[in-house]
């Protein structure tokens, strides 16, 4: 496989905390991140994106001027409040899949775009040949990939086992998070600490343990990545199964991030029969907000367009109109940017349990 310069991937991936032709060019203050899982023709549809569709995304990336650029690189601009290139993609899969190895590693290294792989330690361990073993990511972090932690067993976190006590719970989630990173630290080097929540489930309880071991969290509702969002709660836009169109995907890849200062329901996790939930959203004022079409925001639950309830000129409020399913489901704001043919995109995740307390995966 093709070696990749640090310094040209760097310069071509457009990192922007000093002075660079990108500079010139243009700057945003937002990056989308698209998330896979497998590539391939034969694994399950609804997580899964055929060869030559992901060659599409990724010569379509390229063709329109887009800046695949590492996550690392994203983190810190964010972090220190410094330009991204104007629009800034970052790739991620999930998972670690053999897959992806086979099919998406050389056409990544064609395009010379770098990318992320969160990757579940026991979980390859047990399933050697399903998911990529160390040799394999070693040589692909050498190539200029980023290696990062999904956890240990990608079970449903924020779901305690029967009889489980709180602190039987956070010692679970110290072997699911810190020993799976200990793992990729041992056998990749020190590794930067990011981490993909399974199935994008997450909660306050989860959320302050990820934070206080130092990790920034990705979850898997939509939205672009910017200094308005959490470092527990990072959005990435699904770009498998039905989300691997790409004419579907463009309107996504040019999103710009909606200032979102507050919003309830902070978790996703909602009472079993709380049927029709409420999503309570407060914008920060400024320039962006400025350039936000609020007249005509929008909010989408599936196939149901819902309108905004405008409680002030900076907050408005959702209600669904029809009974969520049992399981994950999101919602999803956009509205029209004053000044150009983009949308300011925000997502909210929701759970809803069964009668028991579980879900389907």
């Amino acid at each position: 496989m093709k070696m990749l310069n640090k310094m040209t991937l760097s310069a071509a991936s457009g990192l922007l905390l000093g002075c660079s032709p990108l500079a010139q060019a243009g700057s945003a203050d937002s990056v989308v991140v698209l998330q896979y899982h497998h590539v391939s023709s034969s694994t399950p549809a609804v997580t899964s994106i055929d060869p030559e569709t992901f060659r599409e995304h990724l010569q379509y990336l390229q063709d329109n001027n887009f800046n695949v650029i590492d996550i690392t690189v994203a983190r810190e601009a964010i972090e220190k409040d410094k330009a991204l290139p104007e629009k800034a993609v970052v790739i991620t899969f999930d998972d670690g899949y053999q897959n992806v190895y086979e099919n998406a590693v050389e056409l990544l290294e064609e395009f010379e775009m770098p990318y992320t792989v969160f990757v579940n330690p026991e979980l390859m361990r047990k399933h050697s040949g399903h998911y990529m073993g160390w040799e394999e990511l070693k040589e692909i972090q050498q190539n200029g990939a980023t290696i990062a932690n999904h956890g240990q067993t990608h079970a449903h976190l924020i779901r305690k086992q029967e009889g489980e006590s709180d602190d039987e719970w956070q010692e679970r989630m110290h072997y699911d998070v810190v020993t799976a990173q200990e793992a990729i630290d041992e056998n990749l080097g020190e590794q930067q600490k990011y981490f993909a929540y399974p199935y994008g489930e997450y909660n306050n309880e989860l959320r302050g343990l990820l934070n206080e071991w130092g990790f920034l969290a990705f979850a898997q509702h939509s939205g672009p990545w910017s200094k308005w969002s959490e470092d527990t709660v990072i959005t990435r836009f699904p770009a498998s199964g039905i989300y691997a169109n790409l004419n579907t995907l463009k309107a996504k890849l040019n999103s710009k991030a909606m200032p979102v200062r507050t919003y309830q329901p902070e978790e996703p996790l909602v009472a079993h029969d709380n049927t029709k939930p409420t999503i309570s959203v407060t914008l920060e004022e400024g320039d962006t907000l400025d350039d936000m079409r609020t007249d005509a925001l929008q909010c989408f639950a599936g196939s149901s367009v819902l309108k905004p309830e405008w409680e002030s000129d900076t907050q408005f409020s959702v209600t669904l109109e029809k009974d969520i399913n049992i399981g994950r489901s999101r919602i999803n704001c956009t509205a029209p940017s004053a000044s150009e043919s983009r949308y300011y995109w925000y997502s909210v995740a929701l759970i809803r349990p069964d009668q028991s307390g579980s879900w389907p995966d």
